[in-house]
């Protein structure tokens, strides 16, 4: 039985938000490529659509891609803020910032690594940030799979929202036919996570 099967999780549904979001980034993508603009000023198409999702929320997250905080040259995906700060810097200090997230549509080779240094060197600036990883979708147990354990902090969280049993091998995971194609062949999973995410962004 593969991990996938093991996993014991609800089946994705074309009304779950997660599905929404799949087909969303498929679509920015799609878009983004035609216009020959595959990083406009909004960012990569998964963090626009994660971005969309998160303000529908009304979190007070920073607008802009790329954005930094005071003391380090690390480019971060988003920010949480704190309530009354301004979404539209390019800068922050570190007690203007409530959580740093990190967003991936899947996972690749040494990103795990990657990621714990960056949250390594933000940590070192005020050790009150929270480190949050959002990854769209994952086939679980991937070699490469971000989790809890591999980022080596309580402090350092990741959130996998979507559990697929393979990668389509035509599309990929931007081709909005490939995405339904796996629907259609429940080869997708509600992990839950999205929602355990909004809550820890909520808590304190």
């Amino acid at each position: 039985m593969s991990e996938f099967d093991r996993l014991v999780k609800p089946l994705l549904t074309e009304q779950d938000e997660e599905y929404q979001m799949l087909i969303e980034v498929a679509e920015e993508y799609l878009e983004q490529n035609k216009e020959k603009t595959p990083q406009n000023k909004s960012g990569k198409a998964t963090e626009i659509v994660i971005r969309e999702h998160l303000l529908r929320r009304h979190f007070n997250i920073t607008l802009n891609p790329n954005v930094k905080i005071l003391g380090s040259d690390i480019k971060n995906d988003l920010l949480l803020l704190r309530p009354t700060i301004n979404p539209n810097q390019k800068e922050y200090s570190p007690n203007e910032v409530d959580m740093v997230i990190e967003i991936k549509n899947n996972a690749v080779a040494n990103q795990s690594r990657i990621i714990k240094e960056n949250f390594d060197e933000l940590k070192e600036l005020s050790p009150n940030l929270r480190f949050g990883v959002i990854v769209l979708s994952e086939r679980k147990g991937y070699t490469h799979e971000i989790t809890d354990k591999k980022l080596g902090d309580e402090k350092y969280r990741s959130f996998t929202l979507v559990s697929r049993r393979v990668y389509p091998e035509v599309g990929g995971l931007y081709s909005k036919k490939a995405i339904a194609d796996m629907l259609e062949k429940k080869e997708m999973k509600k992990t839950g996570e999205w929602e355990k995410f909004i809550s820890y962004l909520r808590s304190k």
